[in-house]
């Protein structure tokens, strides 16, 4: 008897359409909080920064460190507005593992961000949470875009 090769069932493929639907869901959603967090913390960075010096700061250190927190939240904006090219643009939109990796750093980078402006946190945390929780993201989405582009691989 010849057995012919199996094709999954409408119903298993529904389920898995369902799942991967539901994941880039959850990414625009951990996106959007994350891109609202970077944003408070670009309003409120200045009390970030009094916190963080001494008790005798002058103005010359406090723009400074206004100065420094402003490039960390510019460079976050940044990353955000390349993502949000790749992922309205469809470049990254169906590779599984990159909107994993995507709902991973902004979940955790939105939470830590609103926590820094919560808690007053010193305001050179905003660097830590932009080189892993932004930049790498950010990063992927151009090798994807990048990729496809060399490759003429569309996706859609």
């Amino acid at each position: 008897r010849k057995t012919t090769p199996q094709r999954p069932s409408r119903r298993r493929a529904n389920a898995m359409l369902h799942r991967s639907g539901s994941l880039v869901v959850l990414r625009f959603v951990a996106m959007v909080g994350h891109f609202f967090a970077a944003l408070v913390f670009t309003f409120s960075r200045r009390d970030n920064v009094v916190v963080a010096l001494k008790f005798d700061y002058t103005d010359a250190e406090i723009d400074d460190g206004v100065h420094e927190a402003s490039v960390a939240s510019a460079l976050m904006l940044s990353c955000f507005a390349i993502e949000a090219v790749a992922f309205f643009g469809g470049f990254s939109l169906f590779s599984a593992l990159l909107t994993l990796l995507h709902l991973t750093c902004h979940t955790i980078g939105g939470i830590l961000i609103a926590l820094v402006v919560l808690t007053k946190a010193h305001y050179q945390w905003a660097w830590y949470i932009f080189a892993f929780f932004s930049a790498v993201p950010a990063a992927a989405d151009l090798c994807a875009v990048i990729s496809m582009c060399i490759h003429q691989d569309k996706r859609w």
